[in-house]
């Protein structure tokens, strides 16, 4: 039922999707891998978590979950992220890496807290993958896609996930500001 939630308010919001943003990649393993690598270039001397794409290692919920130093990544759930918010399914994956730096540190923060420095890893990212990887668009799309999600109790409001999205752009990319 969260999921069905979820992925209704991604497809009633990208009616957001400003003119002129990037077209949807396909999200395929080659796609998620080269995301991986980015992403293990960027931040992998925080963490290195071991990425499962379409393959239960954290839920039985095939969207995306970190548990431990594992991430897990259901490619249909990121194709429908990225067909409404082009290149977001960048800034997801960003988001579970976030999780897998606090697992690897034992930082654990009350709901909403724990999702929302996620969420700033996120945005750290997107300011990287914009200057150094040119993926223009990267940080519009992964803020309107926070603030779409948003609303879960546990995951903060789509106002607060957008902030700290922002928060996260603003550290120049330095992702330990966000912790």
């Amino acid at each position: 039922m969260k999921l069905k939630s979820t992925l209704m308010r991604v497809a009633l919001a990208a009616s957001l999707v400003a003119a002129g943003t990037s077209m949807a990649a396909q999200v395929t393993y080659q796609y998620l891998n080269q995301t991986h690598n980015e992403l293990r270039n960027w931040a992998g001397q925080y963490a290195n978590p071991t990425v499962y794409y379409d393959r239960a290692v954290c839920s039985q919920d095939m969207t995306a979950y970190a548990c431990g130093q594992n991430i897990q990544l259901g490619t249909r759930f990121l194709q429908q992220v990225e067909n409404s918010y082009p290149l977001a399914a960048k800034s997801v994956f960003a988001h579970e890496w976030g999780h897998s730096i606090q697992f690897r540190y034992g930082i654990y923060s009350q709901a909403p807290y724990q999702e929302l420095q996620a969420d700033c890893v996120s945005g750290s990212y997107t300011y990287y993958a914009e200057r150094n990887l040119g993926y223009q668009g990267l940080f519009r799309s992964a803020q309107q896609l926070a603030y779409a999600i948003g609303g879960d109790p546990t995951h903060g409001t789509g106002s607060q996930r957008a902030t700290y999205v922002r928060n996260g752009y603003n550290t120049s990319g330095n992702l330990v500001r966000c912790f």
